[in-house]
């Protein structure tokens, strides 16, 4: 198959539908924030506004084409042979497949998160490695001005220096696994994570989850609790973005398992966060262009 594997009709056909309905959710979502008032009185400001457009181009029209032939030139030179060698593997065993592909996927997303938020190693070299991603994932923490009125979005989902979506391990698997055939298994995998991921990041108010977490009935608060275990929901990522000690807990946006059982960051409040956001303690940072090209490690 070769090279020719990336522009096949299937591979080609499953990436157009996922960037139709991802695009179409993400609309739904911020036509419920509009309606719902959630950008009124400081909550969203221009600069937020700036940074989601140009993230989300960039990473339509630049970063996921880059990294998805870079992947596919770097497979089919060294494996050439084995373009599409699982697809039978997904045409037999799809819901088996489609759960490894999510659980693998959402671990290397997580553990690269947990990293950025961890202090600095005291090798040298990890050390360069963190400042990277850490001034990488800053951008997504920056929320509103240090006024503290401002509140997490649905866009907020895509807010990234130009350098984290292309050295996200996860991106490479998925792509890769993309190469390898698993072609339904990516279309289907990448949506479930990218429509959850928005969900998570979207301005609910108080919250379905903060409600039943505060139910009358013991059987739904509880019940409610032990899916937080499992599954990560609005209230959850919301403390992650909190201006507290929070924001270094819940550091997966679907499967709250890692956090749970590997990690011990898994954080469950009754209550959404007071102040969202990371203080921005440079003039700089008041810039979107600067926030999303900034490459200076030192201020990692």
């Amino acid at each position: 198959m070769g090279f020719d594997w990336l522009f096949s009709d299937d591979v080609r056909a499953a990436t157009e539908r996922l960037s139709a309905i991802g695009g179409a959710c993400l609309g739904l979502m911020i036509a419920y924030e509009w309606a719902m008032g959630r950008y009124r009185n400081g909550k969203k400001t221009r600069i937020d506004w700036t940074m989601g457009a140009l993230c989300i181009s960039m990473l339509a029209l630049v970063q996921r084409p880059l990294l998805m032939a870079g992947i596919f030139l770097v497979l089919t030179t060294l494996v050439p042979q084995y373009a599409g060698v699982l697809r039978p593997l997904e045409i037999q065993h799809f819901w088996v497949a489609l759960a490894g592909f999510l659980l693998i996927d959402e671990y290397l997303h997580g553990a690269v998160h947990l990293f950025a938020h961890r202090k600095p190693p005291a090798h040298p070299f990890l050390r360069r490695i963190h400042s990277f991603y850490r001034v990488a994932h800053r951008p997504h923490h920056q929320i509103g001005g240090n006024d503290g009125k401002g509140e997490l979005s649905v866009t907020q989902t895509y807010v990234e220096h130009w350098g984290w979506w292309l050295f996200l391990p996860n991106y490479w698997f998925g792509l890769a696994s993309l190469y390898f055939g698993l072609i339904e298994v990516f279309l289907w995998g990448t949506l479930i994570k990218s429509v959850w991921g928005m969900h998570v990041h979207t301005n609910w108010g108080r919250g379905y989850d903060v409600v039943l977490l505060n139910h009358p009935s013991s059987f739904v608060r509880r019940g409610m609790r032990a899916l937080c275990h499992l599954l990560v929901f609005p209230n959850q990522h919301q403390q992650h973005h909190s201006r507290g000690a929070n924001s270094a807990k819940n550091m997966t946006n679907f499967i709250a398992l890692f956090d749970w059982l590997l990690w011990g960051t898994l954080a469950i409040e009754n209550a959404r966060p007071a102040v969202f956001g990371w203080k921005q303690t440079r003039r700089e940072e008041h810039s979107a262009l600067y926030r999303y090209f900034n490459t200076d490690l030192r201020r990692g």
